[in-house]
């Protein structure tokens, strides 16, 4: 398999042509009527020191060029923004920047929000020069609101840099199927920020932790959103889920923060990841943006950096009275099905991909399965983007893994599958088969199995083990998780009743709980919740914190906290004989004894399942009393292995069980390989010989191997 050559090639954007030794220009709106092109030597304080007219081109793009001995781009890099008028705000020649000439309405009945003494950077920018925060910490000269309009920002607005990057070769990782991988999810200033060395925080310092990631079993990273964005907007944002451009990276968590270098740190920390034979996810929002939304709820009062600017009806959805659609629960919803958004979307994916990014995961998807431009909510997974990104990517070149259990080149899509409002915003099971999908049953399910086991039944068990059969039907698509980024960590829902009054959001409703400060019975209670993670059918994700014991102290929502509530702190993890040491290593050896038995990445998984009652016969599937009994207190699950056969039996009683495990193969005997309640890692070549008899302690699962003993 050869490896990636990694180029900056853009559809639309900014770049240099070698043939005309000219610096192309090209933007799309549909609905501007003019646009001019403000080149400037700085990024802040002067005004542009060339304005040129762009001419409309095919497909409702602006074009202009300039020669690049004037700009000498391989040198310096290009500041650049566009002027965009429209029909609330219409050209005319006398027009000087700062005035009201030509202008008609604020907004209009088409929701048109052109204003030409605002400068926009391009949604196709690579690199922004600050934010709007450094230079008007209250936004007004961003705002259209009162008189905010008629400022010209020309000297303070957020600046397209344009720095043209060489090639670069990017090494490949290993072809295997996609549910082979253990999914680590982390932030990336997090994953470092307290390790000592000069890099700590930033790209090149991930880049220097991939391969203890590798050590610890973690076969793809799962970023939290890296495109740039405000980490001052609304009062404090650390998570990034406010992202102002699709193709630009956040320069906060660059080693080297000069103007023109991103792309290149970026690059070497992908190409490290992959020599480690790790893959490389982003987590990419593109359902709402960090730009527009109302101040105030006032419909006059937009803020205006890029989209809005450029073209707002076709990047956003928006009621007729000017109002901005808000199911994300962002102030904005992105408009994906336009044209504009739509290529937007899929050129940005591909630009990742041809950086060697081998997977993304979709924010808040539902909104990728609308199939309309309007602010009706339609849902469709076959003429929605979702629903076609395959044959759109296909149709530019990339290739989409669509069968997970083999090895397949291309790149993974995950979805989120839910919004945060809406009619029918959860569309967990209804994505097409080739995206995977995070699969909150499961995370709940594993969660109640010992946080409140009365309300699991048997057959809420079976489902979560076969990948959620019930939503996914037999597909092996399901994201498994037992937290995320968001709500609690791993550590804190088995340690607090409830989320912490310091906690600015998050939801009330998590499942979780101290069993009264019993450190034994937590202990037992989240050695479970992983085991039960890891020998189901899916694909495993674990965030990177959980595996040393992470805590928020109760926040379940820490999307503001740029400070220690987040970064991990690897020192008790490395402290042997510690309890987060002993975590970290379990969970070590769990990955190993999942990848050592095939049959939990076979597609013949379900059907090798046999169920049993703790007498050790088999559970018939008729037997609806058992099967849908919330208080059964016993669970069991043979896994029918050419390989060799494990059993596992799990008790959901505060009393100890003695349970009687199923026949043996002639010349064959059980051994165990794990017991929850007793702190060891799983054995992944078992020895102790079990008769047919074994007494499970109280809310404990045991993993048994059948060994040939002839």
């Amino acid at each position: 398999m050869e490896n990636l050559i990694a180029n900056d090639k853009t559809p639309l954007g900014a770049k240099y042509n070698e043939s005309t030794k000219c610096v192309e220009f090209r933007l799309y709106s549909k609905n501007a009527t003019k646009v001019l092109l403000c080149i400037f030597e700085k990024p802040q304080g002067e005004d542009p020191i060339m304005v040129l007219n762009m001419e409309r081109i095919e497909n409702d793009i602006f074009y202009t060029s300039v020669k690049n001995y004037i700009l000498n781009c391989e040198k310096r890099p290009v500041y650049y923004g566009y002027r965009v008028f429209g029909q609330n705000w219409q050209y005319s020649e006398n027009w000087e920047a700062g005035s009201d000439i030509g202008f008609v309405s604020k907004f209009d009945r088409n929701n048109n929000r052109f204003n030409p003494n605002k400068v926009a950077y391009d949604p196709y920018s690579q690199e922004l020069s600050h934010l709007a925060s450094d230079v008007n910490p209250g936004y007004n000269m961003f705002r259209s609101g009162g008189s905010f309009h008629l400022i010209d920002n020309a000297k303070w607005a957020i600046k397209s840099v344009f720095f043209p990057k060489e090639n670069e070769e990017i090494q490949n990782v290993s072809l295997r199927p996609f549910n082979t991988e253990i999914i680590g999810e982390v932030h990336i200033k997090d994953l470092t920020q307290k390790i000592n060395m000069p890099e700590s925080g930033t790209y090149r310092g991930a880049a220097k932790f991939a391969k203890s990631l590798k050590n610890l079993g973690i076969t793809m990273i799962e970023f939290l959103p890296i495109n740039e964005f405000d980490s001052k907007q609304n009062g404090g944002n650390h998570w990034g889920y406010m992202p102002l451009g699709y193709f630009s990276l956040a320069r906060k968590y660059a080693y080297d923060k000069t103007l023109g270098s991103l792309l290149n740190e970026f690059r070497l920390m992908v190409n490290e990841f992959h020599k480690n034979d790790i893959k490389v996810c982003l987590d990419m929002v593109y359902n709402h943006t960090g730009e527009a939304g109302l101040a105030n709820n006032n419909v006059e009062d937009a803020m205006q950096l890029s989209y809005v600017l450029i073209d707002n009806s076709s990047y956003y959805k928006v009621y007729k009275n000017g109002y901005y659609r808000s199911n994300s629960g962002c102030g904005n919803d992105f408009n994906a099905n336009n044209e504009g958004a739509l290529n937007l979307i899929v050129d940005s994916l591909v630009f990742w991909i041809n950086q060697g990014v081998d997977a993304f995961r979709f924010d808040l998807a539902a909104a990728l399965l609308e199939c309309g431009c309007d602010c009706d909510e339609i849902y469709d997974n076959i003429n929605s983007l979702a629903g076609k990104m395959k044959e759109i990517l296909q149709s530019k070149g990339i290739k989409v893994v669509d069968n997970f259990s083999q090895a397949q080149e291309g790149v993974v899509l995950i979805a989120e599958p839910w919004t945060c409002g809406g009619k029918e915003c959860y569309q967990l099971g209804n994505f097409p088969d080739f995206w995977a999908e995070w699969n909150d049953i499961s995370r709940d399910i594993i969660r109640k199995i010992t946080l409140r086991p009365n309300e699991v039944s048997p057959m809420q068990m079976k489902d979560v083990l076969e990948g959620t059969f019930s939503r996914f039907n037999g597909v092996n698509k399901s994201i498994n998780y037992i937290a995320s980024h968001d709500g609690f960590t791993l550590f804190d829902l088995n340690s607090f009743n409830h989320k912490s009054n310091s906690t600015q959001g998050g939801s009330d409703w998590e499942i979780c709980g101290d069993y009264d400060n019993n450190q034994l019975i937590k202990e037992n209670a989240i050695r479970k919740q992983l085991a039960f993670l890891f020998l189901s059918y899916g694909i495993p994700m674990i965030q990177i914190g959980d595996i040393i014991m992470h805590t928020k102290n109760g926040n379940n929502n820490s999307f503001n906290k740029d400070d220690s509530t987040n970064y991990l702190n690897w020192e008790k993890a490395l402290r042997k004989d510690s309890f987060e040491n002993r975590i970290m290593e379990y969970i070590r050896n769990l990955i190993k004894f999942r990848n050592e038995n095939s049959i939990f990445r076979s597609e013949e998984f379900v059907k090798s399942l046999t169920y049993h009652y703790d007498n050790g016969l088999s559970a018939s599937l008729e037997n609806e009393g058992y099967w849908q009994n919330p208080l059964e207190k016993f669970f069991g699950v043979m896994i029918n292995s050419s390989q060799n056969r494990l059993y596992i039996a799990s008790s959901s009683s505060n009393e100890r069980l003695n349970i009687s495990l199923p026949q043996n193969k002639e010349k064959s005997s059980w051994h165990i390989c794990l017991d929850t309640s007793i702190f060891g890692n799983i054995n992944l070549s078992p020895k102790d010989y079990i008769e047919k008899n074994y007494i499970l302690n109280p809310q404990a699962m045991a993993v048994f191997m059948e060994v040939y003993d002839g």
